[in-house]
């Protein structure tokens, strides 16, 4: 509802009251007191070729070179220039020949900008906003006005005061070679509605917008750049059509307009010349008629469709213009203007006007008060928060679904999926690809024209191993277009276009045959990531189509979808302050710098929105291998919590256990030792009487000769293993020979790590140690790792089936979590695990895909209280489904009562709730969480180093992951220097609603 209201009441504001206004509103708000005062003050010192400078913008490089400074020093001293428009470039160099120029010129320089998709269209290393035609398919033209007003703080800040922008062409021309995409569509309403709604947005910051390229550029079939284009149209067209977008925006009271080089016979009959020059175009229509009163720039005189003209600047004055752009030889144009006042053929009066009207402006612009651009932070500050913010919510709201054959997207069943994602047009993996990946398994691959046909040939057959093929088209060459044909032939593709919509009609014989089609209109990074949000739920579908396909699509066009997977966006999005956030940056780079961890992964999601995901540092010391989000660590205990307990979850949803019950009821073995008064609630609690863990170095040792103990609490000649920061094995300790072999062979199947190999008897052994223990007679909080061995047992004695089987096809596989599990040497490469310790006692080599935790480690690598491994954005799914209430990727998962019941159920005598931890409220300096964390928070930390927590009552989700025991786990740095608590503490301050 929001969003329909929003757009009506800009345009009831914005355009309705100002139908009768000529007048610009920058001009009608300025103190016309002080301005004639400091006009007339400036002109009365000016001589007549100042005067005549003033009329001219010219072109400079972004470069510090000498000789293009003194380029900018001719201009300005000797052409005596009105302003300059810099070429593209760096913004540190710009910035620098900005402060040269002003402090050259006796009258401030008006800089000017050619914008129209921010700064970046120029500028290295500023916010890339989307172009027109994707702006197009955004329903809510708030957000573009916002856009316009970010621009135009940025200008502000780049010491700019004229951006050419917005185009006000209305490409109804499909093969138009010069506007396309840089128009808002062909509906010249829906022209007119976005480009007011960005040029208040960039007058509201006090830089003048300019409407282009008057009276219409949209449909040509040629490019102004290189001829001369003819519009062909009758004057009542051109009304309905072309103009009407302009007359708008002059009713609107905006301040720029830029006449185009067009030849339109239907407006002017009389002469040859283009719109540019042509009095019946710039003075009779644009600026009597229609009653416009701002500034009027010429394009670029240069161009071709201007050029052949020999006295352009004199012929554009008298044809209206006021401002001449990068008129060819300048310098021969103002001698030329010089000697046209001299023989009368323009009359001082024309010159003299328009020089005070360039003032007048200048002053209105704030040049009379000109500081010079301060270069400290610039590139920090252009790039602020907000510039992301908008950025990312225009891309995100104009993705367009315009195909969705049953309900397809957003993709759900995820484990009856196998996703091929093939990118088109390009030669290295996309960020589109990237971000599928973050959703699903998902295989991409390339197809490119110029690839060797053998390799085409492959590549397309193995699309045939998935039932899901996802095909990003990014070129429009005619021989990548074939290859789309090919990849499509059978199948039955979602196809995703990072193209002109336009391209839409070189696919007609295939398009029946997808399953979907959505238009992302451009292939900047985050078109191409919210093009794959849009697939798997992360957004919603939004946008329109702003143009007409011809027997495909009509303007106007375009599905929504709900959202039903985390998504990603910027902290100030999801109420939180992105630079109280970066304070994370300073705590994690001390504690890699302390060495309590070599690298880590950091992800903290909010109100359903991914709003910090970070990699730091590296797998180990040496620094051999950069941490990147995909690459999985050893979670040790939170293997409780996220895969232990979610099992225990779905079989309480199907009533195939009873945490009232006594745990031995499902477990046969222990009804000897075990009271049927220690229930599963008990066991999730920790209040079972067991101890932590079992002694497993002497169970699966060889007793040492002598008899001889097989630890010391301090080295010497025998005891020399470290174990401990204060504990020594004996050097000759040895795994038993009849349970442990190096090499795999009939009896020794079961890898419990490199080059070592159990007999399946090893298992059981475990597993009797455990049964034959009996509790405690005190049954208060003991924390046990054997409490959810126990759990584990009991899971598999009523599905049938091992723990990581039955969670994957019941929990992970549906969420998505493809890269949570256990043994994951079975399915991910060796070099995308994070290493854990160089263990020199049991197992003798740093643990690599194996569990850290012993009895995890021999039990299989598979255990209910260790043995997990996962990344940040796998367990956020998880995470994100108990805050779901149950439900992720529009499927149900768990039952709302099951996760209130688990994750709000707390122990009546300790801080723990149902298998997991909690904060401390009585003992805030002891607890695992940070002091602001409230009551309702759960979570689970690991051994290895990790932690997540989960606070329902603000929406949050906080994961850290790192393998601090590498290479020794008697490093404690990270827990001496309260990392994990601090941090959490830092996402707690940035929450500001």
């Amino acid at each position: 509802m929001k969003d329909r209201i929003l757009p009506i009441l800009f345009i009831l504001f914005f355009i309705l009251p100002v139908q009768a206004k000529r007048e610009p509103d920058l001009y009608k708000k300025a103190d016309s007191q002080r301005m004639e005062h400091w006009v007339d003050s400036v002109f009365d010192s000016m001589s007549v070729k100042e005067r005549i400078g003033q009329l001219f913008v010219l072109a400079v490089d972004v470069n510090t070179s000498a000789k293009n400074k003194e380029l900018i020093r001719k201009y300005v001293e000797e052409y005596k220039v009105g302003g300059l428009l810099f070429t593209s470039g760096d913004v540190q160099k710009q910035a620098e020949l900005t402060n040269y120029a002003q402090s050259l010129a006796k009258i401030p320089l008006m800089i000017t900008m050619d914008g129209e998709w921010g700064l970046a269209m120029r500028l290295k290393n500023t916010t890339k906003f989307p172009i027109n035609m994707t702006l197009g398919a955004i329903r809510n033209d708030s957000l573009i006005y916002a856009y316009g007003k970010e621009m135009g703080r940025q200008c502000r800040r780049m010491g700019i005061q004229v951006n050419f922008a917005p185009v006000l062409d209305v490409n109804t021309n499909p093969q138009n070679p010069v506007i396309g995409r840089r128009s808002f569509g062909e509906n010249p309403e829906q022209v007119a509605r976005k480009a007011i709604a960005y040029a208040k947005g960039l007058e509201s910051e006090g830089i003048m917008a300019v409407g282009k390229h008057f009276p219409g550029h949209g449909d040509t079939s040629e490019d102004s750049h290189h001829t001369l284009p003819v519009v062909n149209h009758s004057k009542i067209h051109l009304e309905k059509n072309e103009l009407l977008p302009f007359k708008h925006y002059i009713d609107a009271g905006l301040s720029g307009m830029m006449t185009g080089h067009l030849l339109i016979p239907a407006l002017d009959s009389t002469t040859e010349l283009p719109a540019s020059l042509s009095p019946v175009i710039v003075d009779t229509l644009l600026q009597q008629k229609l009653r416009f009163r701002g500034l009027t720039f010429t394009d670029a005189l240069e161009m071709k469709g201007a050029s052949s003209y020999p006295d352009q600047a004199l012929t554009a004055l008298l044809a209206g213009n006021d401002i001449l752009l990068k008129p060819i030889i300048p310098g021969t144009q103002i001698e030329r203007l010089e000697k046209a006042l001299e023989n009368n053929e323009i009359s001082h009066q024309i010159i003299e006007e328009k020089c005070l009207k360039v003032l007048r402006y200048k002053y209105i612009l704030r040049l009379n008060q000109y500081r010079p651009i301060k270069t400290e932070n610039l590139i920090e500050e252009l790039n602020n928060p907000n510039a992301e913010r908008i950025t990312r919510q225009l891309f995100a709201r104009s993705v367009t679904l315009l195909e969705n054959k049953n309900n397809t997207i957003p993709f759900s069943d995820l484990e009856k999926r196998t996703f091929g994602a093939v990118s088109v047009g390009v030669k290295a993996k996309t960020s589109f690809q990237n971000m599928l990946q973050n959703y699903a398994e998902v295989t991409p691959s390339l197809l490119y024209a110029g690839m060797k046909p053998a390799l085409t040939n492959e590549t397309i057959q193995q699309l045939s191993k998935y039932n899901t093929i996802i095909i990003g088209i990014y070129s429009e060459k005619k021989e990548n277009i074939e290859l789309v044909k090919r990849a499509c032939k059978g199948k039955r593709p979602i196809l995703v276009f990072f193209v002109s919509p336009y391209t839409l009609n070189a696919y007609k014989d295939i398009l029946p045959d997808a399953e979907a089609v959505i238009m992302a209109y451009e292939s900047t990074p985050l078109a191409q990531e919210y093009a794959a949000e849009l697939l798997f739920g992360g957004i919603e579908a939004k946008g329109k189509l702003p143009v007409n396909i011809q027997g495909l699509y009509a303007m106007g066009e375009g599905l929504k979808t709900p959202i039903t997977r985390l998504g990603y966006a910027t902290p100030e999005e999801a109420g939180m302050d992105s630079r109280i956030l970066q304070k994370i940056d300073t705590i994690i780079k001390e504690g890699i710098q302390q060495k309590a961890f070599p690298g880590c992964q950091i992800l903290v999601a909010r109100k359903g929105k991914i709003v910090y995901d970070r990699t730091f540092g590296y797998f180990d010391y040496a620094h051999t291998h950069p941490v990147r989000s995909e690459d999985v660590y050893d979670v040790a205990s939170i293997t409780k919590a996220i895969a232990t307990i979610p099992a225990i979850m779905l079989l309480n949803d199907k009533n195939q256990i009873n945490i009232n019950s006594g745990i031995s009821r499902y477990i046969p073995e222990i009804r000897k030792t075990f009271s049927p008064n220690i229930t599963i609630r008990k066991v999730l609690f920790h209040e079972t009487g067991l101890p932590s863990g079992i002694p497993i170095a002497k169970l699966l040792t060889d007793t040492l000769p002598g008899k001889a103990p097989l630890y010391k609490g301090s080295r010497d000649i025998n005891y020399r293993i470290q174990v401990e920061k204060k504990l020594f094995a004996h050097k000759d300790s040895k795994l038993r020979p009849d349970l442990f072999s190096s090499v795999k062979e009939k009896d020794f199947t079961i890898p419990i790590a490199e080059n070592l190999f159990a007999s399946p008897a090893l298992k059981d052994t475990i597993l009797n140690a455990i049964y034959q223990i009996k509790p405690f007679e005190n049954k208060k909080y003991r924390y046990s790792d054997l409490n959810f061995v126990l759990l584990q047992k009991a899971v598999e004695n009523i599905t049938g089936e091992s723990i990581d089987k039955y969670l994957m096809t019941n929990f992970f596989a549906p969420l998505g979590a493809n890269r949570t599990t256990f043994r994951p040497l079975l399915k991910i490469n060796r070099s995308e695990i994070a290493p854990t310790e160089n263990e020199e006692f049991l197992r003798k080599q740093i643990m690599i895909g194996y569990p850290h935790d012993e009895l995890a480690c021999f039990l299989g690598g598979v255990s209910g209280n260790a043995g997990l491994f996962s990344n940040s954005t796998d367990m956020a799914k998880i995470l994100q489904m108990m805050l779901n209430k149950g439900v992720y990727g529009g499927k149900r998962i768990l039952t709302e009562n099951s996760v209130k019941l688990f994750t709000q159920t707390k122990s009546p005598n300790s801080r723990r709730g149902l298998g997991f931890d909690k904060p401390d409220m009585q003992n805030t300096k002891k607890s695992p969480t940070c002091e602001e964390a409230p009551e309702c928070v759960y979570g689970h930390t690991g051994y290895t180093g990790t932690a997540f927590w989960v606070d329902p009552e603000n929406d949050l989700i906080f994961i850290f992951l790192s393998n601090r025991v590498y290479a020794h786990r008697w490093n404690t740095a990270l827990m001496s220097l309260n990392i994990r608590p601090r941090i959490q503490s830092v996402i707690y301050q940035s929450i500001k609603d």
